[in-house]
């Protein structure tokens, strides 16, 4: 039986031909026949070069170049692919594992009969040292991954693995990220597709110098863990079905303590031309999202049109008013990924993005309430409940701000100047929603613009929960609660019924347009294909 070794190489000129060395010993000791691939990445510091030479001086050594960077994943495939053996293993050049562990993670998968053996710097009897602030980020990442994905690893991210050949290509067509998240997807997969995975304790020393930036990092794999988490909430069409049917409910649940034929008697009310005026306002305000978007993608360094940036958010919307589970960050980082911009920077942008959102909506909803509180004459309960909902928004904000932080491209638009800017272009995104309800209102007598205010305030915070589609059920139970406090009972539940519908057809109508001109499909964008 052959094992093939795979090192995977990026800029490791320093040390390369000491770990082929170390390496090529180690195998040695196993007593199975094998072969060294360098999975050369890319590498700007001469690695090529010396890589080169090794091979040409070493039979048991292959060269795999790469002009461009690949990313870990996609190099580390690229070399499986290629590989002779029946086996193959990779390790970082570091070497920061233990190399006597390589005979015993081989037997795992030639003589015990598992598919995947993984080391592991996480178990009982495993002898590791590092950083403080490694140590600590690994397991909280490794908990979130078990938490949210199911997984059973105790450690996702070891850099010492072996695969049946076979097995790795087979899960391999499956996996979408390249880079340092591929381990962690290759693990989860395995279990979910019912392959037997081998963990086993290591003695791991921190190599000192790493690839990883840690802030950076950090968010990216975050983000990977939801990206793969909403993927099978997505895919279960139990779920999809379940929500639905819980938007229906809540809709029929209103319609019916209102009366249906109220209901129907306001609805023949609705002025045609004000919903389509407010159609047109609501379709106009994509441009002032585009914008936004746009300048925070300018200050990150990457310079692209409004007409680009409206189309991606257009899209992003799109993704969100079809799920439950709001996954048009990940759309819209995906079109933006076409024109080169890197994951991070998108998902650090739509982080800040979200900041100015919450702050936007918390500061309307407590002028609103305490406005509309004085009016009553009951100042004392208005001001309660808005510092409620202050409060509320504020912890989501600070929330979203320390990922900014641990997120450098998210806290790079948080200067006084940016944020000035944004909360302005915040501020009119958030009145004209607004608007498109107060012009959806004026079918039925003159509105209050601070009742209007305040209840899509509210409607868009309950929205932003992931129990239905789109927020359908639970946006319209909020506006209909608070409007109903002005107008009866029925009027209020087709305000808010048409006022939602407005945004989302018009949404859905400008995301499918928007796919058309960046010539993308639907399945694509939500990571289907």
């Amino acid at each position: 039986m052959k094992v093939s070794i795979v090192l995977p190489a990026y800029n490791e000129a320093g040390r390369l031909k000491q770990t082929v060395e170390r390496v090529q010993k180690a195998a040695e000791e196993t007593g199975y026949d094998y072969e060294i691939i360098i999975a050369e990445d890319g590498s700007e510091d001469g690695t090529d070069a010396i890589a080169r030479e090794i091979a040409e001086s070493n039979p048991k050594v292959i060269h795999l170049h790469s002009d461009e960077r690949l990313g870990r994943g996609k190099a580390l495939m690229n070399a499986f692919e290629k590989a002779e053996g029946d086996i193959v293993v990779y390790m970082d050049v570091d070497l920061a594992t233990d190399l006597r562990h390589l005979k015993e993670i081989v037997d795992a998968i030639a003589r015990e009969g598992y598919d995947l053996a993984t080391g592991s710097r996480l178990m009982k009897s495993s002898d590791t040292d590092r950083p403080a602030k490694r140590e600590i980020a690994s397991r909280g990442y490794n908990f979130l991954v078990r938490l949210f994905l199911g997984s059973k690893i105790r450690d996702h991210q070891c850099g010492f693995k072996a695969f049946k050949k076979s097995v790795v290509m087979e899960i391999g067509k499956r996996v979408r990220d390249n880079h340092w998240f591929w381990d962690t997807e290759v693990l989860v997969l395995a279990q979910k597709m019912g392959y037997r995975v081998k963990e086993i304790p290591v003695r791991w020393r921190h190599g000192g110098e790493t690839k990883v930036e840690f802030g950076r990092d950090v968010t990216y794999m975050f983000s990977q863990i939801l990206r793969m988490w909403l993927d099978e909430k997505k895919k279960s069409k139990k779920y999809l079905f379940i929500t639905t049917l819980l938007a229906v409910a809540i809709l029929a649940a209103i319609a019916l303590k209102v009366g249906v034929e109220n209901v129907y008697h306001n609805l023949l009310s609705l002025n045609l031309y004000y919903v389509v005026a407010a159609s047109a306002l609501y379709s106009a305000s994509y441009l002032l999202r585009g914008f936004r978007f746009k300048y925070i993608i300018d200050r990150l360094g990457y310079n692209h049109s409004t007409a680009f940036s409206t189309a991606a958010v257009s899209i992003s919307q799109t993704v969100n008013v079809l799920t439950p589970v709001r996954i048009g960050d990940f759309a819209r980082a995906y079109v933006f990924r076409r024109k080169e911009v890197p994951y991070s920077v998108s998902i650090g942008g739509i982080a800040a993005e979200r900041v100015y959102d919450l702050i936007s909506v918390a500061l309307i909803a407590l002028v609103a309430a305490l406005l509309l509180g004085s009016g009553m004459r009951e100042p004392v309960y208005a001001f309660l409940f808005a510092l409620i909902i202050f409060l509320g928004i504020f912890g989501l904000s600070r929330m979203e701000n320390v990922l900014g932080r641990v997120f450098k491209n998210a806290r790079r638009v948080m200067g006084v100047k940016e944020g000035l800017v944004l909360t302005v272009l915040s501020l009119l995104l958030w009145f004209s929603d607004i608007a498109v309800c107060y012009i959806v209102s004026m079918s039925f007598g003159s509105p209050d613009i601070l009742l209007i205010s305040l209840a899509v305030a509210v409607g868009n915070i309950v929205k932003a929960l992931p129990v239905t589609p789109g927020g359908v059920g639970t946006y319209e139970a909020a506006l209909t609660a608070i409007l109903s406090t002005s107008y009866p009972t029925g009027t209020a539940f087709i305000i808010a019924l048409v006022d939602h519908a407005v945004k989302n057809i018009t949404t859905l109508i400008l995301g499918m347009i928007s796919l058309g001109a960046l010539n993308l499909s639907l399945k694509e964008v939500e990571g289907q294909e």
